[in-house]
């Protein structure tokens, strides 16, 4: 894919994190920022997109029609919750609703650049992966709130047996669970072979 060609719609309605965000896409490709979902939805009838960003606090009844269209006319566009703060159980929901990742506004302009790329490379996880994707996070949950520490962290310390279980019970190909940990494969593969 050609800078030119890659197209990423922001809907974001905080106005400093959209000029961000616009700047850092602007940088990757051809970058749409709008403050609402009926602007998004014009958008999405017009042009084709290859990463959709979405602010994770709108209003979720104006959102239901923009997921709809999503589902409807880019089945297969991955797309990225947007945080101003986030919260360990808005991070989980969004996760269970079929993020590919998440983006927060106190990230630097490296991280975001360098998440943004990352997440045009990932495939949309297919329907099958939500309910493993919502088994998954909520251990990660459990993890984290018993164990008192960050989210993230506690994705990282999935314990070997555990994800070789999941692999076995699921038959998923190690690639397959990398992306929906969010870790490379060869991470994940040196994770397992240690």
């Amino acid at each position: 894919m050609g800078k030119s060609t890659l197209r990423i719609l922001i809907l974001e309605d905080d106005a400093y994190f959209r000029n961000l965000l616009q700047k850092v896409c602007g940088e990757i490709g051809e970058s749409f920022a709008v403050a609402d979902p009926q602007s998004a939805l014009n958008l999405l009838a017009k042009h084709p997109f290859h990463l959709l960003l979405v602010d994770w606090h709108l209003n979720k009844s104006d959102l239901s029609s923009f997921y709809s269209a999503i589902e409807n006319f880019h089945p297969n566009v991955p797309w990225v919750a947007l945080f101003t703060v986030p919260n360990l159980a808005s991070v989980i929901s969004a996760m269970k609703s079929g993020a590919a990742d998440i983006l927060w506004a106190t990230q630097e302009t490296g991280v975001l650049k360098e998440k943004i790329k990352g997440s045009l490379q990932k495939p949309r996880a297919p329907i099958y992966a939500h309910s493993l994707v919502s088994r998954l996070t909520e251990s990660l949950t459990e993890r984290a709130v018993s164990q008192k520490i960050p989210l993230f962290q506690a994705r990282r310390e999935f314990s070997k047996t555990f994800l070789r279980q999941i692999l076995s019970q699921q038959k998923l190909r190690r690639t397959q669970l990398a992306v929906l940990l969010g870790v490379s494969p060869r991470t994940l593969h040196r994770y397992l072979s240690a």
